[in-house]
């Protein structure tokens, strides 16, 4: 595997190890689950892997909607 692809693969790995700590210390903490209840797309954002997740998503559908317009010009 190259090195490039063992880093990103180590980043994600560490990212996902801080997310889950940060979310067993927080689960217990009223306040947080508060935060939850109100606006679960907001509190949860603040975790990286949920970022991540939310830049992927939003990355396939850019490239849903340059693909669906390439083949548009294709078939014009």
């Amino acid at each position: 595997m190259p090195l490039r692809k063992l880093k990103r693969v180590a980043k994600i790995v560490d990212a996902a190890m801080r997310d889950s700590a940060r979310a067993r210390q927080q689960s217990t903490d009223p306040q947080f689950r508060e935060n939850v209840q109100k606006d679960r797309r907001a509190e949860l954002s603040k975790f990286k892997t949920v970022q991540h997740a939310l830049a992927d998503r939003e990355r396939i559908e850019k490239g849903k909607v340059t693909r669906a317009k390439t083949k548009a010009k294709k078939k014009a």
